[in-house]
């Protein structure tokens, strides 16, 4: 049997000698489990936070969300929406870009990239729909969007409530296949076999799957933007524009290669792994034209708007230049130079940079730069900020643990060359 002959449907059961047969194959698979020392004192910590948040939560859904947050009628929307959803969402798109540059782009070298992406992807893109669970004040009537006769084919915010749904389940089937190749090295046979038979099929199916969450990531990315075109009343004229879905879209494509960075370095360092910096270099280059392209639109809509001197005239302008600075600006100069692309610490804070100017971009269009109905005001509670925090932690516990026991990381020596 060659080496990808396991890929072929098989009319039969395998046999003992197919599964001893795959068993060598898969030694050879590039990627392994990392099997490394888990409850580490930062493991630790996360779990600890992780407990504390699920304590909250269980006083806000026995008492309301009156109970933690300072949520109200003139803010209904908050920290939870703004960061656990909005941001979560726009972070966790390294999952699609990937996925993209690989199967559609045929960019073969980034393979290495795509797995550790999707499983963050997957872990975010749960967290951020556990986020709107725990802040809808109905949340037993959660499942409504997916009602036929409850579906309103006109609204943005339906469209991104389906669009989430789908993907997350399109996320959970492109896992299907690490989950595949952890059971395929399982003791039980009747596993074995079934790993080895279900494959083939996966590989056929998986291209499908990979398009469909490309598409719908394009959709509802760009329609969270689409949702504050709603709000032209009392979101601030420097962040509102008709130019609003794309520029959601842009951005969540740019932050979605640098989140990948930036998961790859500190994959690297809590399994102590090489840094992919040939991979990680050229993906930064790639970025390039998203931030810079991002920028021009930005400032070419508030020129065409006559709206340029409201960024001299007032905070709200300082606070646009800090987001657009540490968003493209500054980002696109440094990542012009080799030197700095292709250095480890450099390049690690440049996209650091780049997510910082995401989030601050997405509290400005969605709570900070939104005006107040009189009367009403906003600052989160500090059981708002340690529930989101467990939500973060349970993103990097979670990779650290599926990283450890499932086959998601490449084996070093089987990394592509860039």
């Amino acid at each position: 049997m060659d080496e990808h002959s396991y890929r072929k449907p098989r009319p039969h059961l395998p046999t003992k000698e197919d599964i001893a047969q795959y068993e060598d194959v898969w030694e050879r698979f590039p990627r392994a489990p990392q099997e490394k020392k888990l409850w580490t004192p930062a493991f630790t910590t996360g779990v600890a936070i992780i407990a504390v948040g699920i304590l909250l939560l269980l006083i806000r859904f026995i008492f309301g969300l009156g109970s933690i947050t300072n949520l109200s009628s003139g803010f209904p929307w908050g920290l939870w929406i703004a960061f656990d959803v909005v941001v979560g969402i726009a972070l966790a798109s390294g999952g699609f870009v990937t996925a993209a540059l690989v199967y559609i782009f045929n960019l073969g070298k980034y393979s290495p990239l795509v797995r550790p992406a999707l499983v963050t992807a997957l872990l975010g893109y749960a967290m951020a729909a556990f986020g709107v669970f725990i802040d809808v004040g109905r949340w037993w009537q959660l499942y409504n969007p997916v009602l036929p006769w409850h579906w309103q084919g006109s609204s943005a915010l339906f469209e991104v409530a389906l669009c989430v749904m789908s993907y997350l389940l399109v996320l959970i089937i492109e896992f299907a296949p690490t989950v595949i190749d952890k059971l395929s090295t399982n003791k039980d046979s009747k596993l074995k076999r079934f790993a080895i038979r279900i494959r083939p099929i996966l590989e056929k199916v998986m291209i499908l799957f990979i398009i469909l969450g490309v598409v719908i990531s394009t959709m509802h990315q760009s329609s969270l933007g689409s949702i504050m075109l709603l709000m032209s009343h009392r979101l601030h004229a420097l962040w509102f524009t008709p130019w609003l879905p794309l520029l959601f879209l842009m951005s969540a494509i740019a932050v979605g290669m640098h989140v990948v960075i930036v998961e790859s370095m500190l994959s690297a360092k809590t399994f102590g792994r090489r840094i992919e910096m040939p991979l990680l270099s050229g993906l930064a280059k790639r970025s390039i034209a998203f931030l810079g392209l991002y920028v021009i639109i930005k400032l070419m809509d508030l020129i065409w708007a006559d709206e340029f001197t409201m960024l001299f005239t007032s905070w709200w302008g300082l606070l646009w230049w800090v987001e657009v600075l540490l968003f493209g600006m500054v980002p696109v100069f440094l990542l012009s130079f080799k030197a700095f692309r292709r250095d480890p610490r450099w390049l690690f804070w440049i996209s650091w940079m780049v997510i910082g100017g995401l989030i601050l971009n997405r509290f400005n269009v969605y709570l900070f730069a939104v005006q107040a109905y009189d009367g009403w005001t906003y600052f989160p509670t500090m059981w708002e900020v340690i529930v989101s925090a467990s939500i973060v932690a349970f993103i990097f516990v979670g990779y650290k643990y599926l990283s450890n026991k499932f086959p998601v990381l490449h084996k070093e020596e089987g990394l592509a060359k860039a």
